[in-house]
């Protein structure tokens, strides 16, 4: 985990462009949130106020509601919420330039990854202290130390995508004077 962790972060110390996984997250972030509030393809059982709520909290979508609850299918919903977010990912891009914008992918990157790995390493050290209680319950200690950190490392790694997606796009660019 360490390993994939500190390779990340060289390719983005060295300038890796982020726009096609920028792109990538947003995705993933749109169908995750589709999949949690609109788990049927059955419109009348889609849950429309808090996906709506849930999509904003990624960007500041003029979708509403009754817009959504147009959407025929989960398909046709996704491919309305995507149109839509590259609409405004390619909006802020174009405000802020394009050199600009990397650099901010890079950074709010970087800055997700630092927090979300200390965080993981924080949960792995309270894991790692009550994993002999696993003993008791006939389980090897540790296969359930790692089994349970992989998981915990997917975790961290789908939530650092869902935060860059939250922050790439409500991130406010101020630019300084030379004085």
């Amino acid at each position: 985990q360490r390993k994939v962790i500190y390779a990340r972060r060289k390719q983005i110390l060295d300038g890796a462009d982020l726009r096609e996984e920028a792109l990538e997250h947003l995705a993933q972030a749109v169908d995750s949130t589709i999949a949690i509030h609109a788990e049927t393809d059955v419109p009348r059982e889609w849950e429309l106020d808090t996906l709506q709520s849930d999509l904003f909290g990624l960007w500041p979508t003029q979708i509403s509601s009754e817009m959504l609850a147009e959407a025929p299918t989960t398909d046709a919903l996704f491919e309305l919420l995507m149109s839509d977010a590259l609409v405004y990912y390619e909006t802020r891009e174009l405000e802020v330039g394009a050199v600009a914008m990397r650099e901010i992918e890079r950074q709010v990157m970087l800055r997700i990854i630092d927090q979300r790995w200390r965080e993981h390493l924080e949960e792995m050290d309270y894991l790692k202290e009550g994993i002999n209680l696993r003993a008791m319950g006939q389980k090897d200690p540790l296969v359930e130390w790692q089994r349970e950190g992989f998981e915990m490392f997917g975790g961290m790694m789908k939530g650092i995508a869902q935060d860059f997606v939250r922050y790439v796009m409500h991130v406010k660019v101020v630019e300084k004077d030379d004085e």
